[in-house]
């Protein structure tokens, strides 16, 4: 009978909890309907995974053999399409400002009687760089391509002088280079930024919804009805309205590992469970972290903008396209403020380098500190809140009667 009185504030307040969710658009568009469009939306946008048919130039000035086997190779890769032919390398300017063309090829004239004659040549290999990732795949096939005419030429020549064909190789390539390409052999934008995308997503929406628990209730004014809902007691709140979210974004968790990796073909390559659980530990962790600012900031506008000016740098600052030790120290100073920078760290560690668990152990340590900090916190600041809310009645009885 005692467990049951204890039990039964929690119980009610959950029951509220799960009739405002349902009542109000904005809590289940957020927590429900709002993640399944955004995660489709850019999951989809990687669907192809690399970079295809990057459109370029070509100005072939000497009309060669091998100025035309060099097109053939440009014409024959995935990454490139030759759209047009021209001139001059004014002609390729201008196709750049028009916005025709990412990248270009200037073969001068002479370039084969050069290689024939023994004499230093080149081809000019225009790039873009407003566009990293296209300028990359231009310059690393577009500077294979050369290379590889180039050491066919001179290999021709090394024959044509007598030399045995592993002579002229060992001449060509003296040291040869083993790549092992680790973590995404495929080089897949998909199975690279997706991952990415869709958890700083849920972070944001997570954070958004919890600062909300709190700080709608005191804009609403209906704080005082939950706090005589729990007795005057913290626990009761924290578990009554902690428990429909967290379920609700356990299950937006999951849906991402078992929908969305599974649609878009991303692979789990270290141990589901772990990748599961650490996914998990982030969901509550970000929670409470939302809580905890909603209790902090008792106006729902503000707690909401707090909300966002932390989260919409945090795919930025968590050193995923642009390394954090390359940034000032400012800057990764705050990166440390933000829930996701320890997160994705210690998820790539499981999901994508198969590593074993201890090597996210301190990303998983830094975690537990936003945890147990949010925790303080929010036990603090409900306290205050729920003391205020109780002096209100005891100041105006006296008047009332």
């Amino acid at each position: 009978m005692k467990n049951e009185k204890i039990n039964s504030p929690t119980l009610a307040i959950l029951k509220r909890e799960l009739h405002r969710i349902a009542d109000r658009k904005t809590l289940y568009i957020l927590s429900i309907i709002l993640p399944i469009i955004l995660f489709t939306i850019f999951a989809s946008i990687y669907k192809f995974e690399l970079v295809h048919k990057v459109p370029v130039a070509i100005c072939d000035q000497d009309h060669s053999e091998t100025s035309r086997l060099i097109i053939r190779y440009i014409e024959s890769t995935s990454s490139m399409t030759n759209v047009i032919n021209v001139n001059s390398i004014s002609e390729i300017k201008a196709q750049f400002l028009k916005g025709n063309i990412q990248g270009a090829f200037f073969i001068p004239e002479h370039m084969e009687s050069s290689l024939k004659n023994g004499k230093s040549t080149g081809v000019i290999l225009f790039k873009g760089t407003t566009n990293l990732v296209t300028s990359n795949y231009i310059y690393n096939d577009g500077v294979k391509i050369i290379k590889m005419v180039s050491a066919g030429a001179v290999r021709k020549k090394l024959l044509s002088a007598g030399l045995k064909e592993d002579q002229a190789m060992n001449i060509l390539s003296p040291i040869r280079v083993q790549t092992q390409i680790l973590f995404n052999p495929n080089y897949s934008y998909e199975n690279y930024l997706t991952p990415g995308l869709l958890t700083v997503i849920l972070q944001m929406i997570i954070m958004v919804v919890a600062v909300l628990l709190i700080s709608s209730e005191i804009t609403h004014n209906t704080f005082r009805e939950l706090t005589d809902l729990a007795g005057g007691r913290i626990f009761p709140v924290l578990i009554g309205k902690s428990i429909p979210h967290l379920c609700i974004h356990s299950a937006t968790a999951l849906m991402i590992l078992g929908v969305f990796f599974t649609l878009f073909n991303i692979p789990i390559l270290g141990s589901v469970l772990y990748t599961v659980l650490f996914l998990l530990f982030f969901v509550i962790v970000s929670f409470f972290y939302g809580f905890a600012i909603g209790t902090v900031f008792p106006d729902q506008q503000m707690a909401t903008e707090v909300a966002l000016f932390i989260n919409t740098p945090a795919f930025i600052f968590s050193g995923y396209t642009f390394p954090l030790w390359g940034m000032p120290e400012v800057h990764q100073l705050y990166a440390q403020t933000i829930p996701y920078t320890h997160f994705l760290t210690g998820f790539l560690k499981i999901y994508q380098m198969n590593a074993p668990i201890k090597y996210a152990l301190p990303e998983t340590l830094k975690l537990s500190v936003f945890l147990v900090v949010s925790f303080i916190v929010i036990m603090i600041m409900l306290k205050i809140r729920m003391r205020k809310s109780l002096a209100i009645p005891s100041q105006e009885e006296p008047n009332n009667e």
